[in-house]
């Protein structure tokens, strides 16, 4: 018998069974009734403080996973010393979409644990005008994969609002951390990405969403994309802990090319508010992806595999290595035995980012048969591979690949009556908006398969509303009905175990709510407050501000932004000294001197405006620093 069920057994028997204390000897039967009823009453409180953990966080403890015990500690990479990979095994197909539904589960971010389990995490199309959400699997062996569930979506009304995408995975200090990608821009295909992260205790959740400050509520980026707008940004993050830091690798595509990025923090708990930028590690070139950066203990260097001429077929993956893990240069690229038209690849890895020689490697990568219409129908595959160290030049083995070939999966969708597995839940839309008036509204959540289509929830009892204020609203079954008070809530649904969160406002009237009355600026701030570039420098930040109106709208400020009307809502640009910088309508920056200047950004309205003013520095490395 589990302790905490022992506990409260004994005791209510005690209270059931205990005699009555001497002072009530002679009392009446009802009397001695009574005084039993009040211990049983006592003893349920017990009872219900002891169990208010396992209510709140499951009944399920948190169990560690099987961490290693064989590092080798640091070692001194050697220059001389490369790396050789190869496919060692036939790709394991873990993922097929039907072939009259679009479907992917790309970007697999994978740990392996000392006992042969995995835990992998995948990004999966999303429900309700969200583009892109996150799921879990886990294996016992890395070749059968397990039951999958939907564990990060988008917060309502938040800087994450149209997708969580790209997870990258690492776990120390009893935390899972899952990097994303996400943005607020909804035109053009996805751009001016940010990178942002989320934790939980386990690693099928629930996450809390680091917002800047801590962890919980709506997210802050971590990596905050400041170039050109109408390019991806930054996103696809990767994490290492090697040599006493965390490295924090992501994509940075601008109007320069693409690129990886890397900044580096501690391992602190509020480690994102310590994060500093410490360089390019390698500008991407031949249709190269994104980078899933390992540490390989015996060489002592860090290892970016991407996916090469992704989307072809002639894709590959390309390994690049770094001894400082800042400076990366590729040293080896293979085809043999990978599915062609492979794209998005994670490498499996253990908890800290590390891999080892003697560990059953493995990658992971979408992949589809290149035939037209099949856009977005990828499936997924793991596949061993084997890696081996040797000593000489990389430019043989860079050479010999060319001659290489992959391997054409023509057949792999699968059948539409596998897609019936609830793997969450949902209601559309997130955002819930009512005046402080209304009468009782029913919050329809609904159940998804695995390609997404929601179903009806017949079970209703079933579903389980929490976290939210009860001075603005409160439930009974699935309708909800507001108190007459104006605010915002959160509130999560759970049903069979899944969880999902949407947002409640409840405003002063239907006016507020549709914006009917004259909107006005209520704030607006700088995103970056200062800015530093070199004239050598191809990179060209973008002045941007942060602005919310009267009627709660809000989003990045700039000309050119979807958030607002530009026409309604101008940005103008003042520079102190015009000889340093120029600055054009969309607030992208040219450096033309060696010098520090102050630029006041203005959002002009019909009735008001607002200003703030950011400092710009521009540097000269052939000079020796600023002017």
């Amino acid at each position: 018998m589990p302790l905490q069920t022992a506990g409260i057994y004994y005791i209510i028997s005690r209270a059931n069974t205990e005699p009555a204390h001497p002072d009530i000897a002679g009392k009446s039967s009802n009397r001695i009734q009574v005084i039993k009823m009040k211990r049983i009453i006592i003893a349920a409180l017990l009872a219900a403080l002891i169990l208010t953990p396992s209510l709140l966080y499951g009944c399920d403890t948190v169990k560690a996973p099987a961490l290693f015990t064989d590092s080798l500690g640091y070692i001194d990479p050697d220059p001389d010393t490369h790396v050789k990979a190869a496919a060692s095994g036939d790709p394991r197909i873990i993922y097929a979409p039907p072939e009259e539904l679009s479907g992917y589960r790309y970007g697999p971010s994978i740990i392996y644990y000392a006992d042969g389990s995995c835990d992998g995490w995948f990004s999966t199309p999303g429900y309700g005008g969200e583009w892109d959400w996150i799921t879990y699997r886990h294996s016992e062996d890395g070749v059968e994969w397990g039951p999958e569930k939907v564990v990060l979506t988008p917060n309502a009304d938040s800087m994450d609002k149209y997708s969580c995408c790209d997870p990258g995975v690492i776990y120390f200090g009893g935390w899972y951390y899952l990097g994303y990608t996400s943005t607020i821009e909804s035109a053009n295909g996805g751009v001016n990405n940010n990178v942002y992260v989320a934790r939980s205790r386990r690693p099928d959740g629930p996450y809390e969403k680091w917002n800047g400050s801590g962890w919980g509520g709506d997210p802050a980026p971590i990596v905050y994309y400041n170039e050109y707008d109408l390019k991806y940004g930054a996103g696809e993050p990767s994490f290492v802990i090697a040599r006493g830091k965390l490295y924090v690798y992501y994509s940075w595509s601008c109007s320069e090319g693409s690129f990886t990025k890397v900044s580096v923090t501690d391992t602190e708990d509020d480690w994102p508010a310590r994060l500093e930028y410490a360089g390019t590690c390698y500008a991407r070139r031949n249709s190269q992806d994104s980078s899933d950066v390992v540490y390989l203990e015996e060489a002592g260097k860090f290892l970016a595999f991407s996916t090469e001429r992704r989307f072809s077929a002639n894709s590959g993956i390309a390994i690049f290595e770094s001894e400082d893990g800042v400076n990366f240069t590729q040293t080896c690229l293979f085809k043999n035995g990978l599915y062609t038209f492979c794209h998005n690849m994670g490498i499996a890895h253990r908890p800290d980012g590390h891999i080892r020689l003697i560990d059953d490697l493995f990658v992971g990568y979408a992949f589809s048969n290149g035939a037209e219409g099949n856009w977005g129908k990828w499936a997924t595959a793991v596949q061993r591979i084997s890696l081996e160290l040797y000593n000489g030049s990389a430019d043989e083995v860079l050479a010999s690949a060319q001659n290489e070939a992959g391997v054409l999966c023509d057949d792999y969708f699968a059948a539409a009556g596998d897609m019936d597995n609830i793997i969450g839940i949902a209601c559309s839309p997130r955002l819930l908006e009512f005046p402080e008036y209304a009468d009782g509204n029913t919050v329809t959540m609904v159940w998804l398969d695995n390609a997404l289509r929601s179903h009806e929830i017949k079970d209703t009892k079933n579903i389980r509303f929490s976290g939210y204020d009860k001075s603005l609203i409160r439930f009974k079954g699935s309708k909800m009905y507001v108190k007459g008070k104006q605010g915002v809530t959160t509130v999560t649904a759970t049903y069979k175990g899944l969880r999902f969160e949407f947002k409640v406002y409840v405003r002063k009237d239907y006016d507020e709510i549709h914006g009917y009355f004259n909107k006005q600026i209520a704030e607006f701030r700088p995103v970056v407050e200062e800015y530093t570039i070199d004239l050598a420098d191809r990179h060209t930040p973008q002045l941007r501000g942060y602005v919310r109106f009267t009627d709660n709208t809000w989003g990045d400020a700039f000309n050119g932004s979807e958030a607002y009307d530009q026409k309604r809502f101008p940005i103008t640009y003042t520079v102190s000294e015009p000889g340093v910088i120029d600055v054009n309508e969309r607030g992208v920056v040219s450096a033309l001197a060696a010098g520090s200047v102050d630029v006041t950004v203005t959002i002009n309205g019909s009735d008001s405006s607002s200003s703030f003013t950011v400092k710009v520095n521009v540097t000269d490395s052939s000079a020796g620093g600023i002017g």
